[in-house]
């Protein structure tokens, strides 16, 4: 049996083929009712949906943020499971925005329940935090792998709240940050000696030091998030990431129904952001 495709190689293919475009889906209650949808599971999922079917299943990559799914309880849950699964039936690969991170056996369960062959909320990838340390994520990292997953790890986030922890330094010079990119690329170098690897960064577009956090990367993709509804535009993303063309994956979620929330109106928004985003290739 011929091996799995690695979760880089799968998400290189996808970006040559539609852009690196990464469209998001947070349907919160404010959002919903923009879009004429009931506040309720029902309306997250048709949401999930219509972002789908406006983009003809033709992006790289769909980034559920699990909070606004959660918030509903078990019948969220079942929304996101049954978005999810579409989305990879068509081949869309799923990064899914929750912002796990835990230690030793609860970080293998959390793992589990996104990587595992029996799981009902099987990903492509999935976002952490490293707050009790990069090593205690170790679990997701071993998880992931197994499966042909990715894990993204906020490195440098696009809230203005997370600068002075990002950027406080540590005893041998280093800010967090650059110690997290340090580790980060010697974790991918181990599992692949060139090319991307199946860790990647979060680094905020919105961020002054964004440039030297993802030329510190050079083995990572990162997930830019802060473009559209945070101020960012895909030209600031490549004037501020130039050394992550090919790699820099640029995240749009509220703006998506900036222009309207109709699918044709979804699908004019999705095609012309696609369509800058490719300028970051």
């Amino acid at each position: 049996m011929a091996a799995m495709p690695t979760f880089a190689d799968r998400l290189q293919q996808k970006i040559h083929e539609h852009s690196p475009l990464c469209v998001g889906v947070d349907p919160s209650a404010a959002l919903l009712k923009a879009c004429g949808l009931p506040d309720a599971p029902e309306g997250a999922l048709e949401f999930g949906k219509r972002v789908l079917e406006a983009a003809d299943f033709r992006i790289a990559l769909l980034k559920p943020q699990s909070a606004f799914f959660e918030r509903f309880g078990s019948a969220g849950l079942r929304a996101l499971e049954a978005l999810v699964q579409l989305a990879r039936e068509r081949e869309v690969l799923v990064l899914l925005d929750g912002k796990r991170g835990d230690i030793d056996t609860t970080a293998a369960a959390y793992a589990e329940g996104y990587f595992s062959a029996t799981t009902t909320l099987r990903v492509d990838a999935i976002t952490t935090h490293c707050y009790l340390g990069l090593a205690a994520l170790e679990p997701f990292f071993a998880a992931a792998i197994a499966a042909e997953g990715g894990v993204f790890v906020v490195v440098r986030s696009s809230n203005p709240e997370g600068q002075g922890l990002q950027t406080a330094r540590l005893a041998n010079g280093e800010t967090v940050a650059q110690s997290l990119c340090r580790e980060i690329t010697a974790r991918n170098l181990r599992q692949r000696k060139d090319g991307l690897g199946p860790i990647g960064a979060v680094v905020g577009a919105t961020c002054e030091d964004a440039d030297e956090t993802v030329a510190a990367l050079p083995h990572s993709f990162v997930l830019a998030p802060g473009v559209g509804a945070q101020g960012a535009t895909m030209r600031d993303v490549l004037a501020r990431m130039p050394a992550g063309r090919g790699r820099v994956l640029p995240n749009v979620s509220r703006a998506i129904v900036a222009n309207g929330s109709r699918r044709e109106d979804i699908r004019t928004t999705i095609v012309v952001l696609q369509d800058q985003a490719r300028e970051l290739l």
